[in-house]
């Protein structure tokens, strides 16, 4: 024992009335907490030995509030005898830290069973405080209609993980794994949120009103969001399956420094929702905002719009910086803007290999949707309809970077199709630009066919480029 630190142990065949040692475990964390309150420690380790599950408090099975506590750390035996907190029976969470407390939780040591109907956090709820995950892992805890169904980090507080793994966890709501909502913050620098779902928004993480998330590294992965059926609560409607790896609401921020999101779905009839079924990886809300500045995102898939990204707020993509292998149905394999508000700014980085059985393989821009590309390059990406590279009902302006056709015929830049009767091939145009789209080039490298209905769709700035395009007979291409 270490002045000013002390490690206890907790066993499910202990006794409350033991001094917690190894030999002399005790029966429950309640009463490791009521040893070191108001003592002189500043640190605290609780070994957790077998499956403990011990009478419910106030909050959760284990309530960790109040004042006089140091800081907790939480940690099983051993990789051979590894711990489990276990709420199951009990229709409670797991953990309930509040009141400026601190909590470490470390290797081997499992939180599951935790159960709540309407409320969020079914693994760890905090309000007010702070948890940071260095191990163990986070599994098979439900929210029911409440959010965050793995950790819920309220207001004031903030939850650093560093490594362990969050997965197994499910809500109707939002954010199967992890949901920080109400200014409370989400750091993300190492682990894996994996194998989580939330009926309607954000399977891996819900970034709710006023709150940020911050990734530099670690993996979201295969977590998913949807029904394939309609969803009804109280007789409306809901919205079910938009972000299968990410939702970043209104209000809120979404910094991406590293790390990956890969292969999460979003799965849901498309029906009178636009958004439904959609950003299977991330999801921007109108309002919400996006950085991209170095990490990958790849092998995510929807039914409905944007196999990677699906944009109503910004998205700007700043540095190094993977978009790729990412599918879609309807259109935006790479990336989907859509709105009047939704703009993807791409400064660096590769949008490369998305596909779409609809428009736009790389990026699909409608419903006055804008995007602006000054460096990067956009290459290899396919569309099953048209535009490989870039289908525009919206706007976009190109002023650097290098954007390809994928498998394009030769051809001048600003070819016209007058008539939408006879559709090109799908490899045909690197660039598809429809009814209400318009597109300027003011610098970069474009290479392919750009096909569009009328010719003051196109404006060519670039010095050595032509001013205006060249028409076509009609269905010519």
């Amino acid at each position: 024992m270490n002045e000013g630190k002390i490690i206890l142990h907790v066993s499910e065949n202990g006794d409350d009335s033991n001094e917690g040692s190894s030999e002399k475990p005790l029966w429950s964390v309640a009463a490791a907490l009521d040893k070191v309150r108001w003592k002189s420690y500043r640190a605290a380790t609780f070994v957790i030995h077998g499956s403990v599950t011990e009478v419910a408090a106030h909050n959760a099975m284990i309530d960790i509030t109040g004042r006089g506590l140091p800081v907790i750390s939480l940690r099983g035996e051993s990789p051979e005898n590894p711990g489990r907190l276990n709420a199951a029976g009990l229709n409670k969470r797991v953990l309930y830290i509040s009141d400026g407390n601190t909590l470490y939780l470390e290797d081997n040591l499992t939180l599951c069973g935790g159960l709540v109907h309407n409320s969020g956090g079914s693994g760890v709820t905090l309000e007010n405080a702070t948890l940071i995950m260095q191990g163990g892992e986070i599994s098979g805890n439900d929210s029911g209609f409440g959010m965050g169904g793995g950790v819920y980090a309220g207001k004031g507080s903030e939850f650093i993980m560093e490594g362990g793994l969050i997965t197994g966890n499910t809500t109707i709501m939002h954010g199967g794994g992890v949901f920080p909502d109400e200014g409370g913050t989400f750091t993300m620098n190492g682990g894996i949120i994996s194998g989580n779902t939330a009926y309607l928004c954000g399977g891996g993480v819900f970034v709710g009103l006023g709150s940020e998330f911050e990734m530099t590294g670690g993996c979201i992965k295969e977590n998913k969001t949807g029904i394939k059926g309609a969803m009804l609560l109280g007789g409306a409607a809901l919205s079910p399956g938009r972000g299968g790896g990410v939702f970043i609401s209104k209000g809120t921020c979404f910094r991406m420094r590293g790390g990956e999101i890969a292969g999460n779905r979003a799965i849901a009839v498309q029906e009178n929702d636009s958004g439904a079924g959609s950003g299977g990886g991330v999801f921007v809300e109108k309002g919400g905002v996006f950085y991209l500045e170095k990490g990958t995102i790849i092998k995510n898939g929807v039914m409905n719009w944007g196999g990677g990204v699906y944009v109503e707020g910004s998205f700007i993509s700043l540095r190094s910086c993977i978009i790729s292998n990412n599918i879609s149905r309807l259109g935006g394999g790479g990336v989907h803007i859509s709105g009047e508000q939704a703009s993807f700014t791409m400064k660096n980085g590769c949008l490369l290999n998305n596909y779409t059985a609809g428009n736009g393989g790389g990026i699909n821009i409608i419903a006055q949707g804008s995007f602006t590309m000054e460096g990067g390059l956009i290459a290899e990406n396919e569309a099953h309809k048209l535009g490989n590279a870039l289908a525009v009902d919206g706007a976009a302006v190109i002023q650097g970077g290098v954007l390809l056709s994928a498998g394009g015929r030769s051809g001048d830049a600003g070819e016209t199709r007058e008539s939408s009767a006879v559709p090109p091939d799908k490899d045909a145009a690197g660039i598809f630009i429809d009814d209400t789209g318009k597109l300027t080039l003011r610098g970069g490298e474009v290479e392919g066919r750009i096909i569009m209905k009328n010719k003051n769709q196109f404006e060519d700035l670039r010095e050595t480029g032509q001013t205006a395009p060249r028409e076509t007979g009609q269905g010519e291409i």
